[in-house]
């Protein structure tokens, strides 16, 4: 018998053993299978094929049906994680219904009904099975702060407030009940509510930490300084408290209160949270602090604990001994990503720090090693050599590059865009005309080559009706671009249009205080007669960007 006509006669079984035995299954009969059978054999083996195959939802029902014909409990709690794991919701509400009528007893069936009831929103068919579970006092407290992430789950947050209240009132002193109110009353918007049964939460049990942490986040939301407050008043009457000092110095370090913010992490990197996260955090704070020793030594810890992302971190390691000069060991580090992710970061940072040390040459030879890259790492690898040569002011033969490579990248809309761009620093204004076009031919939705032709208009002052048409186009495309909005306002400015110009402008450097958009800025106020604000916008960006020639030529042309 082929495979073929196996699998058939076994769908042909399953779905007649499924229709058949449902009506004739009656919880207060005995078992129509009290012994391994042929019967039993066979659909057992076939529950086990389908398991293994991965045909879980097949598998589920094979199991559901012999622990219908058997009155089996394991067979029935088998059948409820498989419908679990298929994610096979009616399977599993069934599955589950068969092991509670089967084991009455059983309090992880229970459980599993009641979530599945929940989960599907059904709360009037879960409440009697919670409020019978939610009798047993030992497991009382921790059953309601187990349905709070059971009906942060459930849609209709209204209809789980509703639920929780009925279900809490019989435990008016319970701090957990009050406490479930409080959760389920936040994400159902009542914050009235929500604080007045945390207030009582904490009433009747004082300096309980997750009740400090639900009430920080609550803060952090709005006002992330108010939640420091709460904290660290918090810490001062419970010190040993790990888990409200870990949410403390999270929100300083959003902060930027990085000195405060890497004190509190030191105090938790060897204690009970201890983990290669918060060794990695540490380690990044230090940075941020300009103390590459401590960096290092938390750098390497976080490896030591087993942190999952070790390329990262060899970057970092890296970069530290680039700051101190010693080329040669961090290039070392970069030798250990051979793959993934960060391959192509590592080996352009690695051609950088050889053509710093020893010659461009040599750090392009070092990149031209790498064959069997995917055409997107063959770019990026092309830019980074082109932008050795350029930056080592040997142009020509940038340009000379790129050129040589556009028959490898015809249908790459991004090469022939970083192709205009060079073009365009080489005075080629044709060619960076014609190559930005045809990336707009190949992506029609490119919006960076829709700007920066628009821009080469604007900033000509010429053909300002296409550069209109261009740099909306773009604007429809990525309209929070804030250097799109800088084309956009320089193009009115072009045109006339200084108002219009100027709330362009502003927008886009509120969002990037950008040196370029800063010189535009700065000229459309000068020519608004506001010659202070003027001055005082290119002093600022000349102090972070003092070579930026855009920048330097307009503050000097206008001055």
């Amino acid at each position: 018998m082929n495979k073929l006509v196996v699998i058939l006669l076994s769908t042909i079984i399953i779905n007649n053993s499924f229709a058949s035995e449902e009506e004739f299954f009656d919880i207060d009969k005995p078992a129509k299978i009290q012994k391994a059978n042929a019967e039993f054999v066979y659909k057992f083996l076939l529950a086990e094929i389908a398991a293994q195959r991965g045909d879980l939802t097949s598998a589920g029902h094979l199991y559901y049906d012999l622990a219908k014909l058997t009155k089996n409990i394991p067979l029935a709690q088998r059948a409820t994680n498989i419908a679990g794991y298929a994610r096979n919701g009616r399977l599993a509400l069934d599955s589950a219904e068969l092991w509670r009528q089967l084991d009455n007893d059983s309090l992880e069936a229970k459980q599993i009904l009641a979530e599945l009831f929940i989960s599907s929103g059904n709360l009037a068919k879960a409440r009697p099975i919670i409020e019978k579970l939610l009798e047993q006092e030992k497991t009382r407290a921790d059953g309601f702060l187990y349905l709070n992430n059971l009906l942060s789950k459930v849609e209709n947050k209204k209809n789980a407030l509703r639920f929780i209240l009925a279900i809490s009132k019989p435990y008016p002193e319970l701090a957990e009940a009050h406490f479930s109110i409080a959760h389920t009353a936040f994400f159902a918007g009542d914050i009235k509510l929500a604080e007045k049964e945390l207030d009582i939460t904490e009433s009747i049990k004082p300096n309980w930490e997750t009740a400090a942490l639900f009430r920080g986040y609550m803060l952090a939301i709005d006002w992330p300084e108010k939640a420091l407050e709460f904290y660290q008043s918090f810490l001062n009457v419970n010190p040993n408290s790990n888990e409200v000092r870990l949410e403390y110095a999270k929100i300083l370090a959003n902060l930027k209160m990085y000195s405060k913010a890497k004190s509190e992490f030191l105090r938790l990197v060897d204690g009970s949270l201890a983990s290669p996260e918060i060794s990695l955090t540490v380690a990044l704070l230090s940075l941020e602090l300009n103390d590459n020793i401590l960096a290092e030594k938390f750098f390497n810890q976080a490896l030591e604990r087993g942190y999952i992302d070790r390329d990262k971190i060899q970057i970092y390691l890296a970069k530290i001994y680039l700051d101190r000069k010693e080329p040669d060991t961090a290039i070392t580090f970069l030798d250990k990503i051979s793959s993934g992710k960060l391959f192509v970061e590592a080996k352009i940072l690695t051609a950088e720090i050889i053509a710093e040390n020893r010659s461009v040459d040599d750090g392009i030879a070092s990149l031209s090693k790498y064959k069997n890259l995917s055409p997107d790492d063959k770019l990026q690898f092309l830019k980074a050599k082109t932008s050795l040569l350029y930056n080592n002011n040997r142009q020509q033969d940038a340009f000379d590059l790129m050129k040589g490579a556009d028959s490898n990248f015809n249908n790459s809309a991004e090469f022939k865009y970083d192709y205009a761009m060079l073009a365009e620093k080489m005075g080629n204004l044709l060619l960076m005309e014609q190559l930005l076009k045809e990336a707009i031919k190949i992506k029609p939705d490119y919006a960076y080559a829709y700007n920066a032709l628009g821009y080469s208009y604007a900033d000509r002052n010429i053909k300002l009706a296409d550069a209109k048409k261009y740099i909306e186009i773009a604007l429809s495309i990525s309209p929070n671009n804030h250097y799109i909005m800088d084309s956009m306002g320089w193009l009115h400015f072009r045109m006339g249009n200084i108002e219009i110009a100027l709330q362009f402008i502003e927008k886009a450097y509120k969002i990037q205080k950008d040196p370029e958009i800063a010189a535009h800025l700065g000229e459309i106020l000068w020519k608004m007669g506001k010659l202070k604000q003027a001055e005082k916008v290119w002093e600022e960006s000349i102090k972070t960007y003092p070579s930026n020639t855009v920048l330097i030529e307009t503050f000097e042309r206008l001055r």
